[in-house]
C-alpha cells in the first residue's frame, strides 16, 4: 500500500484510480478508514456532501471528491485542514465491481516540519514552537510558548535581545 506524508493543517488528495479508467460517474465507491470509519461514500451522483447519512463525525465537512475526474475512472478524494486523528489506513473499494477492486494508502500525519530526523537520534526532539502574545502594554509583553508533542517535558528558556536569560513559568504539559 502507498505511504503519503502530511503536514498537520494542510489539505491532503488520497488517489484511487481504476486501470480501465472507465467512467464511474454511476457507479459506487467507498472510502473507509481503518476498515470502519465512513469518510466517504459516492453512489452514482449521491454522496456525503449533497445529502447523504452515515459520514463520520471526523471527516464531516472535510472531505470532497473530483467530480469532472469520474469520467476517467478517479476516485479520489482530497481531506482538508488534516488532524493528527486522520493518521491510519485507508481504503478505497468498489465493491460492486467485477473483479471487485480495493485501493490501499497509508496516511501519516505530522505535526511541523517534515525532515525526518529519526536516523540522528536527538533525544526529546520536538517539533518547532509557537509563540504568541497573550498580552502587551509599551514596557511589557506577556508570551506563551507551545510546543505540540514534545515528549519528555520539553525545557523552555526565554532570552532577551542581549541573549540575557529571562525568568519564567515552568512549562504544564
Amino acid at each position: 500500500s502507498k505511504v503519503i506524508k502530511v503536514n498537520q493543517g494542510s489539505d491532503v488528495t488520497l488517489t484511487c484510480s481504476l486501470s480501465t479508467k472507465e467512467d464511474i460517474e454511476d457507479k459506487l465507491f467507498d472510502w473507509k478508514k481503518d476498515g470502519q470509519k465512513d469518510v466517504f461514500l459516492y453512489d452514482a451522483g449521491d454522496h456525503y456532501n449533497n445529502g447523504r447519512e452515515g459520514q463520520d463525525e471526523q471527516f464531516k465537512g472535510r472531505v470532497s471528491h473530483f467530480q469532472d475526474k469520474l469520467k476517467h475512472g478517479d476516485a479520489s478524494i482530497i481531506i482538508r485542514k488534516t488532524k493528527l486523528a486522520d493518521s491510519g489506513n485507508y481504503t478505497c473499494d468498489f465493491p460492486r465491481l467485477q473483479p471487485r477492486e480495493i485501493f490501499h494508502i497509508q496516511l501519516v500525519v505530522v505535526v511541523g516540519d517534515l525532515k525526518d530526523r529519526s536516523g540522528e537520534n536527538i533525544p526529546g526532539a520536538a517539533a518547532k514552537p509557537s509563540v504568541t502574545i497573550l498580552d502587551e502594554t509599551k514596557d511589557w509583553a506577556l508570551l506563551q510558548c507551545e510546543v505540540q508533542g514534545a515528549s519528555p517535558k520539553p525545557e523552555v528558556e526565554w532570552q532577551d535581545s542581549a541573549g540575557n536569560i529571562l525568568p519564567a513559568e515552568e512549562p504544564q504539559v
